[in-house]
């Protein structure tokens, strides 16, 4: 395991707010204390059957008996070790499953885990689980030819017929446990598969990757029966760990997944339609180890979501990693916070917004008082909207990344690779961040308006990097021994085109910026750059040599 960083403290200001915020995210997915004070519990004792054929249905029966109900419901596990040997899926739970703690409670799965729906499970000749994407090959493209297919969207049959919709069909996603709907708190557990085939395999669709992978979706995942969903969620002090397997690296794509559903428009294209999720959810205190992503927030509407106090890591050799991976929100609120881990080769913090659904409403991420080390090629935090350049519409994300310790070791003069690199968002503000980049761009940020201030940046390729950048404030920085640019504005092509976006009405001002390796002060004069200004900055060299003042 690898050893993490601890957290930076956050300033008294900020505690108080995240736990203000937290506390309603307890209250609201749960209901209120009053609603805790009757409440049915159903023990489930490990019963040392490693075959699973005796805790798999043992569990699921107590879960079911908290189903439907009004009043407040506790599943309890007690110390040990509980075997589950196929997938267990729960329609509207309301109450609490809980454990004896991480470590003491834990539950095995088993590994070749069948689809719910037997017609599914057709053995693949040839498939060879350490070539990862490649089993199969003679058959990819054509389920109705013999791949598994593990269905994710329910009532589709494996010639890709079928309804694209339904509550209690047998084929969800292959998750360990699986709630549709309902209102869940699940804490003091640890979750393991290491079994480099943990299902016996299925075909995803052209939508999801086209390929065939014998992955779990997820330990934890949490969905709606369909559009106008609501579910709740509270996952607090659970461990997930994983191991190698096919897909991209690992055998389990995320630990904790809470998203509404992915609806392809023509079982054959990769158009998409997603229905949206509603909810308050939280994922607290927890434990990441060797999954591609710990957490997956997808497609949620009129939400509250967090995920804050957890460790992340990994250990396999060569597969990228995401510690929180977002896509698509719609008027919903989302706080990171005081996270703390190792990222190797891919990204801390991952947030596209308009990836795959038009017509968002407004929302926010903040990102606050995380330490997090990068390695290998990754970022700590990738932000992007694409609204417009994907819809045609307004762009919808707004957000706050501030008071985070952030580590690079991985050289790289390439903006892709910055510690936080941002794209076209509604507004930004990049404040009191400790960045050590480690040879890679510390903060490139593309489009406006924003601010960067107040942080510190030392060791970047080039420190702040603005791209195409317009209405953007750079101020009051600390800047120190960048390999290229203390500070750079300029303006690029388009992608696909000659025609250049210059970076205009930006303002620099009192920064420090000392030891650049070429300048500490840069700006490309291209066509069309206009009305920026530098004034009040600490500097040595600059290019031009005189700067448009304020």
């Amino acid at each position: 395991m690898t050893k993490n960083v601890v957290g930076s403290k956050i300033v008294k200001k900020e505690q108080v707010l995240i736990s203000i915020f937290l506390i309603a995210i307890l209250v609201l997915s749960s209901g209120s204390m009053a609603a805790f004070a009757k409440s049915d519990t159903y023990v489930v004792s490990p019963s040392g059957d490693k075959t699973g054929a005796t805790d798999t249905p043992a569990i699921q029966a107590a879960l079911n008996k908290c189903t439907g109900g009004s009043s407040h419901c506790t599943v309890q596990l007690l110390s040990g070790t509980y075997y589950i040997s196929s997938q267990i899926t729960v329609y509207g739970f309301q109450g609490s499953f809980v454990g004896a703690g991480q470590g003491r409670t834990n539950v095995m799965a088993l590994g070749n885990m069948p689809s719910p729906n037997p017609a599914y499970n057709i053995p693949c000749a040839g498939y060879d689980p350490t070539q990862p994407g490649n089993g199969c090959t003679s058959l990819t493209g054509d389920p109705a030819s013999g791949v598994p297919y593990w269905v994710g969207y329910p009532g589709m049959g494996p010639d890709g017929s079928g309804s694209p919709e339904g509550s209690g069909t047998p084929n969800p996603w292959p998750a360990i446990f699986t709630f549709e709907g309902g209102s869940i708190a699940i804490s003091g557990m640890t979750i393991i598969d290491t079994s480099l085939t943990p299902t016996l395999g299925y075909y995803m669709p052209a939508v999801d990757g086209g390929m065939f992978t014998t992955a779990l979706a997820a330990a934890i995942l949490i969905t709606g029966p369909g559009a106008s969903a609501t579910a709740s969620a509270t996952i607090d002090h659970v461990s997930v760990v994983g191991a190698a397997g096919d897909w991209f690296g690992y055998n389990f794509a995320t630990g904790v997944y809470i998203s509404g559903r992915t609806l392809p428009s023509g079982w054959s294209s990769a158009e998409v339609d997603p229905f949206l999720l509603m909810g308050t959810f939280s994922i607290t205190n927890s434990v990441f180890e060797d999954v591609q992503s710990a957490i997956q927030y997808n497609f949620l509407i009129n939400s509250k979501a967090a995920f804050c106090y957890n460790t992340v890591s990994s250990d396999v050799p060569g597969a990228a990693f995401y510690a929180i991976y977002v896509f698509d929100l719609s008027n919903t609120n989302l706080l990171i916070c005081g996270n703390r881990g190792t990222v190797p080769n891919g990204i801390a913090i991952f947030v596209a917004q308009s990836f795959l659904k038009s017509g968002l409403l407004p929302s926010t991420v903040t990102i606050t008082g995380n330490d997090l080390q990068v390695t290998g090629g990754a970022s700590a935090v990738v932000l992007e909207d694409a609204g417009e350049a994907n819809w045609g519409t307004p762009v919808t994300l707004s957000a706050v990344v501030s008071g985070n310790v952030f580590q690079d070791s991985f050289p790289s003069p390439y903006w892709y690779y910055s510690v936080i690199w941002v794209a076209t968002l509604k507004s930004t503000i990049i404040s009191s961040n400790t960045i050590s980049a480690g040879g890679a761009p510390g903060i490139y940020l593309n489009g406006g308006p924003g601010m960067i201030s107040g942080n510190t940046i030392t060791g970047a390729d080039t420190g702040v990097w603005l791209d195409m950048a317009s209405g953007v404030h750079v101020a009051g920085n600390a800047i120190r021994n960048s390999v290229e640019y203390g500070i750079s504005l300029t303006s690029s092509n388009v992608a696909g085109s000659s025609a250049t976006t210059p970076s205009s009405k930006n303002f620099i001002v009192g920064n420090f910026v000392h030891n650049s390796g070429t300048y500490d002060l840069y700006w490309d004069q291209a066509t069309g750059s206009i009305n920026n200004h530098w004034c009040g900055n600490v500097y040595k060299t600059s290019s031009p040599s005189v700067l448009p003042s304020c």
